[in-house]
């Protein structure tokens, strides 16, 4: 026998949700994306070269003692052992910024792939995908396939496209352009960053 669904409960639920989303402290945006790199100087020169990036500060560098020890790994997520030789700050564009650590540890993982849990790339709007991803190329990186159209059917128009690409050090990250209208628009009035006039 199947549960028939109750409409009050329902507006009892909408209403609910309101009001947690009326009492939340309010989210601006997103601030940083964090990148764990082997050589921080390389990955600096990496996204100066190839996305236009600006390095706005370093807080500390391979000069400086590094950061370490049991109270650092708990406070980060980081296994035992884990030392801290770089951090830096740089702006791409005006979308988050991206911090990167220089980090060795004993139980250093490979970089994530697409079919591994959690954040597994960033994407960056690019008004030019075909320029943006041979500047990419000629700086190092590795697109894995050429430009395509996007093909989900909320997302899709005719000049739409995307590309997924590796960085020298293997973390995954997208381009991606929409100068067309996608079809989501009809569906929500909500929008997402590069759709907010």
């Amino acid at each position: 026998m199947r549960a028939t669904p109750v409409q009050g409960a329902a507006i009892d639920r909408s209403s609910r949700d309101k009001e947690i989303v009326m009492s939340v402290p309010v989210i601006r945006g997103v601030n940083h994306i964090g990148i764990t790199v082997p050589d921080i100087e390389a990955a600096k020169s990496f996204l100066v070269e190839a996305f236009g990036g600006q390095v706005i500060y370093q807080s500390f560098g391979p000069q400086d003692p590094p950061r370490q020890g049991p109270d650092f790994e708990r406070a980060v997520g980081a296994c035992p052992g884990t030392v801290v030789r770089a951090q830096a700050m740089v702006k791409i564009g005006t979308g988050p910024d991206i911090e990167l650590f220089e980090m060795h540890g004993p139980e250093q993982a490979q970089p994530i792939r697409a079919s591994d849990i959690g954040i597994t790339h960033f994407a960056l709007y690019t008004d030019d995908i075909d320029a943006s991803v041979a500047r990419f190329e000629r700086a190092g990186g590795t697109p894995l396939t050429a430009p395509r159209a996007i093909p989900y059917g909320t997302e899709k128009g005719p000049g739409n496209k995307v590309c997924y690409c590796r960085m020298p050090w293997g973390t995954t990250m997208e381009f991606i352009t929409t100068p067309d209208r996608m079809a989501y628009h009809d569906q929500t009035d909500l929008r997402r960053w590069q759709d907010e006039d």
